[in-house]
């Protein structure tokens, strides 16, 4: 047989062996399947135990047609099991499953024909990391489970199986049981139909609750290659975005991300070629879409809201291999957002990417940092950067991105300016900075420069953010496993006017010690303006160096640094293992120049120091050219500090008045008083003080110094010594401290030497003081002419007390006292004082000079004292700032008394001014006010300033009243008295009534002395007011009476005067004026007008010799000398008088001498007639006037005095001589003739008048009406006058 039978022959056999076979097979599937029935509850077990589930099967059938198996069943049920939740998993109502075995052979895979799924209810619950399972302990199976990672060719691959289906499904439903709520997608119908050559996919997604369509997909298979490897396709989705509202709540990551408000659709393109995605397409367009998260409730408009969001993209595969291009673009017209800094994108708008295999890379548009910053809760970004962003709140614009992976590293490249970041852990902050990025794997770098206005900050290395004018350099880092490395390199920066240059290192985790470090160069460093603890690493130091030291530096310590250097070292031990002995080392090098230097809290600190400063470590050494403190100055001194113990050595040279502020300054007892001290001079010397830190009452402090002062002045007494000069040294250990050493100068205005010890008995002086000095210790103003002289003294300052007191005592031999006995002295006599003065802010004097004065004072803003005399001292202090005088003297002069403390009482007037130069009260008891070798009585003055004068209360046996001082004024003096005696103030004597003959009225008559000159000083006598209310007379009392005053320099005026006289006000002026060098002359004016004139005169206790109704009297006076040496004699001027319905009295009125021309009753009587209607109580009248002159003594008529009487009227001319008392008068008397009138009587008296008138009356009758007029002389001496008939009418 030959060899190609042979070989047909049992290819035949074989094939016929294996359709046998294929036969039996399906024989053998066909009664398999054909008793699936039977095997349900079998294959119910082996669901449950592969599923971890119940499951229950209602129906199972299986079958063969022809090549094709088929299976179906019903009311398959997967629920957990019972007591672990019993929810539903998965229900199918109905499934028909067809294998198309020749298409299954053909390409290789599984192929269903004609099959259908119905009522399929898949139920999936979100565990606690938000993922979408079964309850535990149920499960799909692990093999039903695609291993490995997701990628394009099981994407490829899955895509080919499904479209090489035929078949359906409907009422497919996915149950998400959500942690928040429930979701239902329903797809009412998925449809996988075909042909050999093309197939279609449709199918779409319905939200439960929701109208519409969610998601719907059509896809077509239109080519397929023979072999079935390849095919090619078309893919398009759309979704309507409005379905995904609520989807993040339901997803569980609403706290990240929820859409609460959404519009539009996306759309998904598509594209398989040769059975690889070629290219996919998407296209999302949404008119509003509003992103939001739960925010404080109030907020308004919280979360973020795009309108005519848009949103493109394009993915190419390469044609060959495995790589591929992606672009999209993202844009939106507008965005809404409440976040701060959202003016830019959170994201690049513009993408582009490239991969291959496992490497791909990214880059984007430019973007705003703080957007993204802001809105790092509204992006998916991974939790690592999503913290990362927030711990460096990152500001700036990025303006370009890369991004990617490269052989299984990490690599960026960023591109930004005006970045800034906040510090994050060891890492410092700062910015706006322009940067450039390099990051490949676990190295990388930054390299910056400032873009204007920029800070750094170094939280763990600076307290404050450094503010910098320009800044440049470079940032690297590396980590290798868990030790990290960062390093700053070529770092400049220009920080508020200084130049900073230099490098820091920083090395942390691992097991090993990590360590920071930092070198610094700076020039013209001023921490002056800017504390000096801005410019150092003071939490480093505070923490990792030296505390104490730290707490130095941060005291105060400043000034501006030309140049210098910082080198730091800090060790880090993260864990116990790596725990390591290194310390902190620090070094610092400053040339310092206006420096600022404390050494302790309570001690005036170093100014204006000029040297170098080095700090090692805990300790410091400076050399210090130039510095001053308060004033005291020091040159070449030095300040070393180790072992936390400060030393400071050099010269010292001081003002007096910079030595007085800086020892009033040191912690030192009774320090404070120094202060009040004021010098002028220089003192010199060493100094040298230690003082342990850390226990500042151990501090030693030795001076050793030469004063020489000019003047040195304690403030609040005034007390000023001057010339001094001597040795001084100053020793203190701790907080006690003391002044020793011999001074010599001048005080109280002589010499004197002081032994001076603080610390001990204080300071004992001796000298000599002038009388000047003594006032000046706070007496009031005007005592200096009180007091001359000097006199020797001794005195001890002691500081012992809460202040300084000087005590000061003298026997005041060669001092006089210019006052009255008993307080005046001789220079020679000795009289002893003692004074003792606290020498406090507020001085306190008190003191006693001999037995009579006592004396206190307390200083102060209201400083009050005292003087008192003859009396006790007073139990209180005066109310009044300024001295209180209070004096008792048993005989007082007021001349002699006046004259000698007018200074004192001028000087205080007005009430203002420094109340210690002032007199606040004076009260003033005598029992004799003594005038001349009289006295008037008692008297009490009690005064006190008041306004811009004084004010004096009188009160005693000859007056009481008021009286006040205005010097200010127009009128300075005003006088009101209650009362006044003038019984008690007239000289003795003059109050008695004279002669009969002579009168009474201050002898009226008489001829004064030799008038006196105008008084010297008038002119300096103020002006004033005079009032009296009432006038004591004898028994009689008379008033008010009132007189204004003036004076000039030859002039006095009293205008007006006003006198009340019973019913008659006399009113006037009087002036006093100089007549030559040796004389003066006193003018009158005064009127009367009233009532009665008899009533005046009873008033002055006078006879009353007229009485009237109605009184008027004019008269203008003068004559030579005073007001008081007035006499009708010697006075000239004139008089007017009218008086009406009044009487002459009927007596011998020796009152009628002074107006002798009125004498009618005596008249009367001489002419023998007998008027008994009228002269029986005198002489009655209707009026009474007249004018008269009076000159040389002699008072002349001027025409007619007219008096008017009922039936009579009198007329008198002619003069009356007062000198020599007589008179010279023609008197004239109208009588009507009657038979009441004898002619026997008129004969008799006047025969041929009286004959006369009978002829007449005879012939005449009533025709002359009765009325006859008779004229006689009178002349003579007025006593007893010649009267003679001189004519009748």
């Amino acid at each position: 047989m030959s060899p190609s039978r042979l070989v047909i022959r049992w290819s035949l056999t074989l094939l016929a062996l294996a359709l046998t076979l294929a036969a039996i097979l399906l024989i053998v599937l066909r009664l398999l399947l054909g008793q699936v029935d039977r095997l349900a509850p079998h294959l119910e077990s082996m669901l449950a135990s592969r599923f971890s589930a119940e499951v229950s099967l209602n129906e199972a059938r299986g079958g063969v047609d022809g090549l094709d198996p088929w299976f179906e069943i019903a009311d398959l049920d997967f629920r957990s099991r019972k007591g672990l939740g019993d929810v539903p998993l998965l229900e199918i109502e109905q499934a028909t499953l067809r294998l198309d075995t020749a298409a299954s052979l053909r390409r290789g895979m599984p192929v269903l024909e004609r099959s259908r799924l119905a009522g399929v209810t898949l139920h999936l619950y979100q565990d606690e990391d938000l993922s979408w399972q079964w309850p535990a302990p149920a499960d799909v199976p692990p093999e039903l489970v695609p291993a490995g990672e997701f990628d394009l060719s099981r994407l490829d691959f899955w895509i080919g199986v499904l479209l090489r289906q035929r078949a359906w499904a409907d009422d497919m439903r996915v149950v998400l049981h959500g942690r928040k709520r429930v979701a239902v997608l329903h797809a009412p119908r998925l449809l996988m139909t075909g042909d050999e050559q093309r197939a279609h996919l449709e199918g779409e997604v319905r939200l439960q609750g929701r109208p519409g369509t969610a998601f719907q997909a059509v896809m077509e298979l239109t080519h397929e290659a023979e072999s079935g490897a390849g095919f090619d396709a078309l893919l398009q989705a759309d979704m309507q975005l409005e379905s995904l509202i609520g989807l993040s709540a339901l997803l569980g990551f609403d706290d990240k991300l929820r859409l609460d408000d959404a519009s539009g659709e996306a759309r998904l393109w598509g594209r398989w070629q040769d059975g690889r995605l070629a290219d996919v397409r998407l296209d999302v367009s949404s008119p509003r879409l509003a992103l939001n998260r739960d925010l404080p409730a109030g907020e308004e408009q919280p979360g973020i809201v795009l309108d005519d969001m848009s949103l493109r993209g394009q993915w190419l595969r390469d044609a060959e291999g495995e790589g591929w291009e992606a672009w999209f673009a993202g844009d939106a017209r507008s965005v809404d957002s409440p976040y701060e800094h959202s003016d830019g994108p959170p994201l690049p708008r513009f993408w582009h990417a490239r991969g291959e295999g496992g490497d791909w890379r990214i880059t984007g548009s430019g973007f705003e940092l703080g957007a993204l910053s802001a809105w790092r809760d509204r992006l998916p970004l991974p939790e690592g950067l999503a913290r990362t962003v927030q711990a460096l709140s990152p500001r700036g614009q990025v303006n370009a991105l890369g991004l990617g992976r490269r052989d299984g590293q990490w690599q960026a490249r960023v591109s930004a300016t005006d970045v800034s970041v906040s510090p994050w852990e060891d890492a410092p902050g700062g910015g706006p900075l322009d940067i450039w990025l390099e990051a490949d794997g676990t190295e990388g770098k930054v390299r910056f420069v400032d873009s204007g206005g920029a800070e750094l900050a170094f939280p763990e290395v600076f307290a404050a953010p450094m503010s910098l004018d320009s800044a440049s350099g470079e940032v690297v880092w590396s980590y290798a496993g868990a030790r990290s490395f960062v390093s700053g390199r070529d770092l400049a920066v220009e920080w508020n006017g200084a130049s900073v240059e230099g490098a820091f290192g920083l090395a942390t985790g691992g097991d090993e010690p990590g360590g920071f470090g930092l070198q610094l160069d700076f020039r013209n460093v001023d921490a002056l303006n800017r504390p000096l603890t801005d410019w150092l690493p003071m939490p480093v130091l505070r923490e990792e160096v030296d505390a104490d030291l730290a707490d130095w530096l941060a005291s105060g310590l400043a000034g501006r640094v030309p140049q210098g250097a910082l080198s730091l070292h800090v060790p880090i031990a993260e864990t116990t293992e790596a725990e390591t002995s290194d310390e902190a080392t620090l070094q610092l090098e400053l040339d310092i120049a206006q420096g600022h230097l404390p050494f302790d809290p309570e001690w005036p600190a170093l100014e204006a120091v000029s040297g170098h400063l080095s700090v090692n470590g805990d300790s410091l050494e400076a050399e210090i050219e130039h510095a001053e403190s308060l004033g005291v100055l020091t040159e070449g001194a030095r300040v070393e500090m180790a072992d936390e113990v400060l030393r400071i050595r050099g010269p010292l040279s001081a003002k007096a008045a910079s030595l007085s502020r800086y020892l009033a300054a040191i912690p030192a007892d009774g320090m404070e008083a120094i202060g009040d001290w004021r010098g002028e001079g220089e003192v010199t010397g060493e100094l040298d003080m230690t003082l342990p830190l850390s226990n500042p009452e151990a501090l030693a402090l030795d001076i050793d110094g030469q004063a020489t002062m000019s003047t040195l002045t304690h403030a609040p007494t005034s007390l000023t010594f001057e010339s001094l000069s001597g040795p001084l040294a100053w020793r203190q250990r701790g907080e006690e401290g003391g002044l020793s050493g011999r001074l010599t100068g001048r005080l109280l205005g002589g010499a004197f030497e002081a032994d001076v010890d603080t610390a001990g008995e204080g300071v004992v002086m001796s000298g000599t003081a002038t009388a000047d000095a003594l006032i000046g210790l706070g007496a009031p103003p005007g005592t200096a002419s009180l007091i001359r002289g000097e006199t020797p003294w001794q005195g001890r300052l002691s500081l012992d007390g809460p202040s300084p007191t000087l005590t000061l005592n003298s026997e005041l031999r060669g001092l006089g006292i210019a006052l009255p006995d008993p307080l005046g002295k001789a220079p020679s006599e000795p009289r002893p004082l003692h004074l003792e003065i606290s020498m406090a802010d507020r001085m306190r004097l008190s003191g006693r000079l001999g037995d009579d004065i006592g004396l206190r004072w307390r200083g102060g803003p209201a400083g009050r004292g005292q003087v008192w005399l003859g009396r006790d001292a007073p139990p209180d202090w005066p109310a009044e700032p300024g001295w209180s005088v209070q004096a008792y003297l048993p005989r007082l002069s007021p001349a002699a008394w006046g004259e000698a403390l007018s200074p004192l009482v001028g000087s205080g007037a007005g009430g203002g001014g420094d109340a210690a130069a002032n007199v606040s009260r004076v009260t003033l008891d005598t029992d004799c006010l003594s005038v001349g070798e009289r006295c008037l009585g008692s008297l009490i003055a009690d005064g006190s300033p008041s306004g811009d004068g004084w004010r004096l209360a009188l009160d005693g046996s000859l007056l009481s009243g008021r009286l006040a001082y205005r010097p200010h004024r127009h009128a300075p003096l005003d006088i009101a008295l209650d009362r006044l005696r003038l019984d008690d103030l007239l000289p003795d004597g003059t109050a008695e009534p004279a002669s009969q003959d002579a009168g009474q009225l201050f002898q009226e008559l008489d001829v004064p002395p030799t008038p006196v000159p105008m008084l010297d000083g008038i002119g300096k006598v103020p002006s004033g007011r005079l009032s009296i209310e009432s006038v004591h007379w004898r028994s009689q009392r008379f008033g008010p009476f009132s007189a204004g005053w003036r004076t000039t320099s030859d002039q006095l005026i009293l205008d007006p005067v006003e006198l009340s006289l019973g019913e008659v006000d006399a009113r006037g002026n009087l002036t006093w004026e100089a007549s030559g060098s040796d004389a003066s002359l006193t003018r009158s004016r005064l009127s009367l007008e009233g009532g009665d004139i008899g009533t005046a005169l009873h008033a002055l206790d006078q006879p009353v010799a007229v009485n009237s109704a109605e009184t008027r009297v004019a008269s203008q006076l003068a004559w030579p000398g005073a007001p008081w040496q007035f006499a009708l004699a010697r006075s000239r001027g004139n008089l007017g008088i009218e008086l009406r319905d009044g009487r002459f009295a009927n007596l011998e009125s020796p009152s009628a001498r002074l107006v002798g021309l009125l004498n009618v009753d005596n008249l009367l009587r001489r002419l023998r007639l007998d008027f008994s209607d009228v002269t029986g109580r005198g002489t009655a009248f209707d009026s009474v006037s007249g004018d008269a002159t009076l000159y040389g003594g002699v008072l002349e008529t001027r025409g007619p005095v007219t008096i008017d009487g009922a039936a009579t009227q009198f007329t008198l001319e002619g003069s009356v001589d007062l000198a020599r008392r007589e008179l010279d008068q023609r008197l004239g008397v109208t009588v009507p003739v009657s038979n009441n009138l004898p002619l026997a009587a008129v004969i008799a008296g006047a025969p041929v008048v009286g004959g006369a008138l009978f002829v007449a009356d005879k012939i005449f009758g009533d025709v002359i009406d009765r009325v006859t007029r008779i004229h006689y002389r009178v002349r003579g001496p007025w006593t007893s006058p010649r009267i003679s008939l001189e004519s009748a009418e």
